[in-house]
């Protein structure tokens, strides 16, 4: 079974900014919003309707790419508010626990979200994370 993936921003997506190599951010479309970064403003409504991968160009002729988020940038892009797994880790503990499709994982301690991502792409789509954080 195949997970639906839509290849065109859309309304409310969650998706990354690569600005360049050291720089990308996580970003919501909202339709009458502006994303103000050194390369110039650029306005969310540009983005909708664009596929993933795109560059986009800003008012000041700058641009960027605009990518679909995935577990491993999503790793990247967070804010480190706590201690998290990066990508080598998170390979060893998915198959180290056997981590597949179907699986049903309980995961104590959410934190970042950066293991939890992983989780739940390694259990799709028939599969289910439960996790829980305390703050």
């Amino acid at each position: 079974m195949k997970i639906p993936f839509n290849h065109c921003i859309r309304d409310g997506d969650f998706f990354i900014v690569y600005e360049r190599h050291d720089t990308m951010k996580a970003v919501k479309v909202c339709e009458n919003s502006v994303l103000q970064i050194r390369f110039g403003v650029f306005k969310h409504s540009d983005w909708i309707g664009k596929p993933f991968g795109s560059i986009i160009f800003s008012n000041r002729g700058g641009f960027v790419y605009v990518l679909a988020s995935t577990p491993e940038l999503w790793t990247l892009v967070l804010s480190h508010r706590t201690q998290i797994l990066y990508i080598a880790d998170i390979s060893f503990v998915i198959m180290y626990l056997e981590v597949v499709q179907g699986c049903l994982v309980l995961e104590s301690g959410t934190g970042s979200g950066s293991l939890t991502t992983s989780f739940a792409r390694a259990v799709a789509p028939t599969g289910h994370v439960y996790t829980f954080d305390f703050h």
